[in-house]
């Protein structure tokens, strides 16, 4: 993985993107240092925390450049190689301010964020429904086999046959007044029958492999608290 490369080729020339310990700054322009802090490694993954610390005498443009970055990039993966890396980020956070650097005054803001680095990952990276893709913050996709265990032989140890099975989506994102929600509001109050279909698009990271099914749905839920955004949890079944 080479993330100092990566970011590079995010900031383009409006930063100068280095590693700590590796540059000397003289208070012009912006500057991003990588710092690599203590992580986790497992047997086929490494949680690797970063820093970004970033050094600038112009602290609304810096800001507002990061504010982009870390929305744009947060919960997204790249491939870099065999590499398959998964990027969290905070909300830029300013530090310090009219330090004095070289002939200017800088001031220091910091980005925190998480690389979730492993190698031949396949997961569901968008999810379209009825024709618009949708942000969602969890899917899951479970098959399910429906055993029939009538006997057909005379053997003390029973074999078990399949007969017939069932695909369900699972998937939560942010409620919002959309197509969808109009939809499911016709459903809950009966101006739709309700074995309506909809139209289910997966994609996955690995090639860009996609899968589509009619599906309905099988249930749904509001869930509205105080001091947090609402969210609709939605199952559908093939």
């Amino acid at each position: 993985m080479n993330y100092l490369n990566h970011l590079q080729s995010i900031l383009g020339n409006q930063a100068t993107v280095t590693e700590e310990l590796s540059y000397q700054y003289d208070g012009d322009g912006i500057l991003v240092i990588i710092k690599y802090l203590s992580g986790n490694n497992y047997r086929e993954s490494t949680v690797q925390p970063i820093q970004l610390s970033i050094y600038t005498t112009d602290v609304p443009a810096a800001r507002t450049l990061f504010e982009s970055f870390t929305k744009t990039y947060n919960n997204t993966a790249y491939t870099d190689g065999l590499d398959y890396i998964h990027q969290i980020y905070s909300t830029p956070l300013v530090l310090t301010t009219f330090q004095p650097t070289g002939v200017n005054y800088t001031s220091q803001l910091l980005v925190s964020g998480t690389l979730i680095i492993s190698s031949n990952v396949s997961e569901i990276t968008s999810v379209s429904i009825d024709g618009t893709e949708y942000e969602t913050t969890s899917r899951i996709l479970t098959y399910v086999g429906m055993p029939n265990n009538k006997r057909d032989s005379t053997q003390t140890l029973n074999q078990t046959k399949i007969s017939y099975a069932s695909l369900k989506f699972n998937c939560t994102l942010i409620n919002k007044s959309n197509t969808l929600n109009t939809k499911i509001r016709n459903l809950r109050t009966g101006a739709l029958a309700v074995d309506t279909t909809f139209a289910i698009v997966l994609t996955f990271n690995d090639g860009a492999v996609t899968e589509s099914y009619t599906m309905r749905l099988d249930s749904f839920t509001v869930n509205s608290e105080n001091q947090i955004l609402p969210t609709l949890s939605l199952s559908f079944i093939l």
